[in-house]
């Protein structure tokens, strides 16, 4: 993946800059946000779904996502920096990238006599004009990247749970919208609980399924971070056993630290 004059390997979790040869090992904060950019290049990423931590082990703070940003522009360098965008009050954007021409690099050093810089100054208004058109009248149609659905659960003490289901594409979704009618199946289940949302969403390759529950205990705001992997053809990665292991209706965050488990060869 090209970022600017970088190569960002996903595999290896490295951002390569080609002109100075400096390799940089990304750290957990930064490749996961880095990952998730990218997974959905051209749109706005989410700050709880940067924050949810993805396939990671444990979920991040705001503040560990600024700092990754910051650093992520740093490394890209002035000149890409602008690369990752943010938007206000919604999440970071990652601009596609494209390769400057030949001819753009030496515009600089070209000579404009008087009558050819005043055609570029009327151009340049024009310009800005228009782009000031445009946004006035489609700008508004930049969007952040949306969840795939948010179905409410309403439990019999009249508590709501969100489930939300987020994929970076729109087809082929239907193994994330079964495990999401799963978990909002369960929920219905409970008497109360102190969790009001839950977040989901599947790898790259659907083998793992990453769920994100948020809350309120006592005025503080909780999170638990789950990953259930599951290798069997039909995948059933919320199951009986699972949902007693995790017990999602326990009115006690007894067990906050996130949780991994394995299912099938």
């Amino acid at each position: 993946m090209q970022l600017g004059h970088c190569r960002f390997s996903i595999d290896k979790g490295e951002l390569i800059n080609q002109e100075t040869g400096v390799v940089w090992h990304l750290p957990r904060a930064e490749l996961h946000v880095l990952t998730l950019l990218v997974e959905y290049q051209g749109k706005v990423v989410a700050k709880p779904l940067l924050e949810s931590g993805h396939e990671d082990e444990s979920h991040l703070s705001s503040a560990s996502v600024a700092r990754a940003i910051f650093t992520l522009r740093s490394f890209l360098g002035p000149q890409y920096e602008t690369l990752i965008e943010t938007v206000k009050g919604q999440g970071y954007l990652l601009r596609h990238h494209r390769a400057r021409k030949e001819t753009d690099n030496k515009l600089g050093r070209v000579f404009i006599r008087p009558l050819q810089a005043l055609l570029v100054v009327i151009a340049l208004i024009s310009v800005s004009l228009v782009s000031l058109w445009w946004f006035n009248q489609v700008g508004h149609a930049v969007s952040p990247t949306m969840p795939l659905s948010i179905e409410t659960a309403t439990l019999d003490s009249g508590q709501q749970v969100d489930v939300i289901l987020y994929s970076p594409s729109n087809t082929n979704n239907e193994l994330l919208i079964d495990q999401g009618q799963h978990l909002t199946q369960s929920l219905l289940g409970c008497t109360e609980t102190v969790w009001n949302r839950a977040f989901l969403s599947l790898s790259h390759d659907k083998q793992v399924l990453n769920i994100t529950l948020r809350g309120d205990y006592f005025g503080q705001s909780i999170i638990r971070n789950l990953k259930i992997s599951d290798l069997r053809q039909p995948k059933r990665f919320i199951n009986p056993e699972w949902l007693e292991q995790v017990n999602i209706c326990d009115s006690l965050p007894v067990r906050l630290a996130s949780s991994h488990r394995t299912q099938g060869r």
